[in-house]
């Protein structure tokens, strides 16, 4: 191959060679710049499916842009030889820069904390490495991280692998060694040929961690397979008993990404660089603590500097020792850091803190996740204690501050039970949600619905005569279910805080509890996840729950703007603060981690109304994260979405089977969700609170700048293109109540026209451009002329956020209506029998109003969006400050 021309590349010189193929330095005679060409073994593709499986891979992996993953700048083949052509790296791989007994902290954290990055990048656009180790991670003379190998090793997995080819991610050279090495970074599921998610390369990364640190390979056998089995049954010796200068942190970050139970690793590469970075903070302030107790100096002092460093203490000491015992230098605080407070199997939400801080209730579904019930246990650890056992749901635990009982609810009742078990006492028998207590214990806070048609107040009973006092009174609205929800009141007892939800947007609000007017604290929030004070000055609160989530803090006096709480991790809600009597103030939290995936399937209606699946239900659109609010353009081909993969909530565009995803959107606001194509295909629309106001934007198809076409400061949302093009629906509560409106799509974008006067949530039009189809907040279909008329109900329970307007009828989940196995029905509400048929069912979809359903127009196609896996734990802030 040297001096040969492959295509427009000049072959310079070999680099190495495998299993996979032979790796050339090489030049692009077109763009004269040097290339790495890997050229590929024929009888590695010579199966054709195989070859399409690499194809694919090749192409996602070309897609990750990122400063720490080396380029893929083409995949081809001339003359029977496939290649690929990457960028050319010029440094050593990270195995050959391992020292034997480990890196120095500071240069383990730089690259470190680079691949953390770069993985962090692959699995939030759905690909996981597979074959992480220090023989895949390069690095340039500059420091630079680059890693290798994306999307070859699905290439190598065997249809039907055999005991040892399960080894086996890159073709060993030798016939020992290279598989053992492989073997070394596998995680137990892939070591056992189960399924792999990030927390796979999790665990890879936790064993290259380890040998960074130590110099030693955290698994090995005599053999390839003793290598396995140390893998799935092992635990490697601590590093800081191989090498004594470990900081304690950073043994403990290892630990958890080493965990066998994927469910108790870091769920996130994103967390696990946030915990690498906070390490590096100390590291440099010489404040990370070792292993054996000790404080670590900063890594650029050098052995120099710390010689003159005991001459100067020897010249000092006997002038400066009673100054220092005079007066004693303060020691810096450390950083606030999340760490678990539960880690059990399913989900774990609402903490509420013992009044001294060191026990905390919570509810669980347990270790079978089977039944939610109230439990409480040491915040130093231990097992929990279970207080509650009755079939139904018991949730929304509330600690009463003299420490004497917990209320929480059940069904349509308060209930209370004393912390050590015993007999529940119910307390009172309304709709109940997010009970709290004044801090004399006298009086129990909760919000409540009269009925299904009013609005959320908050309430407040006495404990000594059950009387039912209304604190709150929300302002009018059309839409049952909003109104004032999650409620605390200060530690002095005066200031009420809740939260006042007006069709999506929910907002922070205080007002005196003795009553008196709301000032409003926040502006525009959305999915608000609970709330607690800090002092009687400053509020804690969480907002984004869907993995995106963020913590904040406001001052009660509205003078200030929210700021971000460091330390928390996303996905946070249910905070709870406690005050024990020795030691720092404690922040404890739910973590929630929801996957998110977009799912299709391909029906058919043949005559007489039977249906038939063409295609079973596969996920099309997959990632770690929130893959949301799917729409199909009107030819089908291209699929819009809502996801927060690189961290914000963005609008994306991918082919209808998934390939080749694009963000369009890089407004890195709060969240932008609900797109919907023009009907030429070339534009999207969709709301966001990118401007602070929940506002409609639009969008190019092929990118470009996005463009606000709202400004009024209403909630504006749920924007929708009429068949015809010439206008877009939306709602807005800009008249006072949720209503539909529209307004023209081009420019210059004229005053938008209310259309509904009854209300409204989400509209569509009908494909002849006849009618217009809307929900109301209210569970029901309605349909009125698009030129105006008389609105007429159609007596179906849609919802909103989850239906879409075929040729054939009105298709939607059901989800008022689940079958016993918790299925939900797709129905078709025929235009010709004005009847609904049962066209399909789906699971793991949960209510809501958020987005997450689409059918194509000739009604072939559904798509939807369901939690492919979710569960949450407590975490938990020991010096909140």
């Amino acid at each position: 191959m040297l001096g040969r021309m492959l295509s427009h590349y000049e072959i310079l010189e070999k680099l190495g060679e495998g299993g996979m193929g032979v790796v050339w330095r090489a030049r692009d005679t077109r763009l004269n710049r040097i290339v790495a060409i890997k050229t590929l073994p024929a009888d590695k593709l010579a199966d054709e499916g195989r070859k399409r499986r690499f194809i694919h891979e090749a192409q996602a992996a070309s897609a990750l842009n990122h400063p720490n993953i080396v380029t893929i700048h083409e995949i081809a083949s001339e003359d029977g030889t496939d290649f690929l052509v990457m960028e050319y790296v010029d440094g050593k791989t990270l195995g050959q820069l391992i020292p034997r007994r480990g890196m120095r902290l500071d240069e383990l954290l730089r690259y470190a904390i680079q691949t953390a990055d770069g993985l962090a990048k692959a699995h939030a656009a759905g690909i996981v490495h597979r074959d992480l180790k220090p023989g895949n991670i390069m690095v340039t003379g500059e420091g630079r991280v680059k890693l290798l190998d994306f999307g070859l090793a699905k290439l190598t997995e065997p249809v039907q692998p055999d005991e040892d080819s399960r080894t086996r991610t890159i073709q060993p050279d030798t016939e020992d060694g290279a598989i053992v090495g492989t073997a070394a970074y596998m995680s137990p599921e892939q070591a056992e040929s189960k399924p792999v998610d990030a927390r796979s390369d999790i665990f890879s990364f936790g064993a290259v961690l380890y040998e960074m640190a130590t110099g030693t390979r955290a698994f090995q056998g005599d053999s390839k397979l003793s290598t396995l089995s140390a893998v799935l049954r092992e635990n490697p010796k601590p590093p800081s008993q191989i090498v004594a200068d470990v900081p304690r942190e950073l043994e403990r970050i290892i630990a958890r990404c080493l965990r066998k139970d994927p469910a108790r690793r870091f769920q996130a590469m994103p967390d696990l660089k946030v915990a690498l970075e906070e390490l590096k903070e100390e590291s440099d302030s010489g404040t990370a603590e070792m292993a054996a107790g000790k404080a670590a100096a900063p890594a650029s002092r050098t052995r120099s500097k710390m010689l003159l460093t005991v001459a100067a203490i020897v010249v000092l000491a006997a002038g400066g020792a009673a100054w220092l015992l005079l007066h004693p230098a303060a020691k810096p605080l450390p950083p606030m850091r999340s760490v678990p407070l539960t880690t059990y199997a399913g989900s774990e939400l609402h903490p509420t803190f013992s009044p001294d801080g060191s026990q905390v209730a919570f509810q669980w579904n347990g270790e079978k996740q089977d039944n939610w019930d109230i439990y409480v246990k040491l915040v130093e650890g231990g097992a929990p204690l279970r207080l509650t056992t009755n079939p139904d749901v018991d949730r929304s635990p509330a600690w009463s501050p003299d420490g004497r009982q917990i209320a929480f609810i059940r069904n349509a009742g308060l209930y209370s039970i004393s912390p050590l078990g015993g007999t529940e006492r119910k307390l009172t028998e309304v709709h109940a949600h997010g009970p709290s207590w004044t801090p004399d214990s006298q009086w129990l806070l909760f919000s409540s619905a009269q009925n299904d048609d009013t609005l959320h107040s908050i309430f407040r009973l006495s404990m000594s005569t059950g009387e039912l006092l209304k604190v709150t009174s929300p302002p009018p609205q059309t839409n049952p279910g909003d109104g004032d929800l999650d409620s605390a009141v200060s530690p002095d007892g005066q200031t009420l805080a809740f939260t006042r939800w007006v069709g999506t947007v929910g907002d922070i609000y205080v007002q005196p509890l003795a009553g008196g007017p709301a000032r409003r604290l926040t502006k525009g929030s959305q999915q608000l996840g609970g709330l607690t004070w800090i002092n009687n000055r400053e509020i804690v609160f969480c907002r984004g729950v869907f993995g995106v989530g963020s913590t904040w803090r406001v001052a009660s006096d509205g003078k200030s703007e929210p700021e971000p709480v460091p330390g928390v991790l996303d996905g946070a809600r249910d905070p709870a603060i406690a005050y024990p009597p020795k030691g720092p103030v404690r922040l404890a939290y739910a973590r929630s981690v929801s996957d998110y995936n977009i799912w299709r399937m391909e029906i058919a209606i043949e005559a007489g109304g039977h249906v038939r699946n063409v295609t079973e239900p596969a996920a099309v659109i997959a990632s770690t994260r929130a893959d949301i609010s799917p729409q199909f353009s009107q030819d089908g081909k291209r699929i819009a979405f809502a996801s927060d993969r690189d961290g914000f909530r963005e609008i994306w565009v991918s082919a209808s089977d998934g390939s080749n995803p694009v963000q369009l959107t890089t407004l890195k606001s709060q969240r932008c969700g609900t797109p919907n194509w023009s009907p030429d295909g070339r534009q999207i629309v969709f709301d966001s609170l990118s401007s602070g106001n929940n506002d409609i934007w639009i969008v190019g198809s092929e990118g470009g700048s996005p463009k606000r076409i709202t400004t009024e400061p209403s909630d504006d949302a749920r924007p929708s293109w009429s068949h015809d093009g010439r206008w877009i629906y939306f709602r807005s509560d800009r008249s006072g109540s949720q209503q539909i409106w529209k307004m023209p799509s081009s420019e210059p974008y004229k005053p938008a026209v209310q259309v509904t006067r009854n209300g409204g949530f989400e509209a569509k039009d009908s494909m002849d451009g006849k009618l217009l189809y809307y929900v109301k907040a209210s569970p029901g279909l309605w349909s009125m002329p698009v030129e105006g008329g008389d609105e007429t109900p159609l007596d179906q329970p849609v919802m909103a956020g989850n239906w879409a307007v075929a040729e054939n009828g009105v298709y939607y989940l059901d989800l008022r209506h689940r079958l016993p196995d918790g299925g939900v029905p797709i129905q078709c509400f025929s235009f010709a029998t004005r009847k609904p048929v049962q066209v399909g069912v789906v699971h793991k979809v949960q209510s809501g109003s958020t987005p997450n359903f689409a059918v194509t127009q000739d009604g072939r196609w559904i798509a939807w969006a369901q939690i492919d896996h979710q569960d949450s734990d407590l975490m938990l802030i020991e010096n909140f400050r």
